[in-house]
């Protein structure tokens, strides 16, 4: 089966994207397209699975995926649902829930802590969005 579809697949801002994610699961409603590679879904589940593990064992009382679906500075303003398809931010949601840093920790802290570890993030510089 194959379909078409016409659609802008301009990157929205942050803030469009936080209220493109606000969807009932449980609801016939689809929300919008998404352009995704097989790598895309599995980095979002393996963040999804690590935040939902983390705030179990840490007793944190935010909601995983309402944190999977907010906004957060830690990636320039978007949820990490849709900045975690890029690999550093994938890597740099896994880092801050593998070490048990605060969930919303300041993106500066984090850099810190990677650049005293010799690790350096592409994202720094550019940005989450292509």
């Amino acid at each position: 089966m194959t379909f078409t579809i016409d659609a802008n697949f301009e990157p929205p801002n942050p803030v469009e994207l936080a209220a493109a994610w606000q969807l009932d699961p449980l609801d016939d409603e689809r929300g919008d397209y998404l352009v995704m590679d097989r790598v895309d879904i599995v980095r979002i589940a393996c963040v999804a699975a690590e935040t939902g593990a983390r705030f179990q064992r840490d007793g944190i009382s935010q909601c995983p995926m309402d944190w999977m679906l907010s906004p957060s500075e830690l990636f320039d303003g978007l949820p990490p649902i849709e900045a975690c398809k890029h690999k550093d931010a994938c890597s740099r949601a896994i880092l801050v829930h593998g070490l048990g840093l605060p969930a919303d920790v300041r993106p500066a802290t984090l850099s810190s802590i990677m650049s005293k570890n010799g690790l350096v993030s592409d994202a720094l510089e550019k940005g989450w969005l292509p």
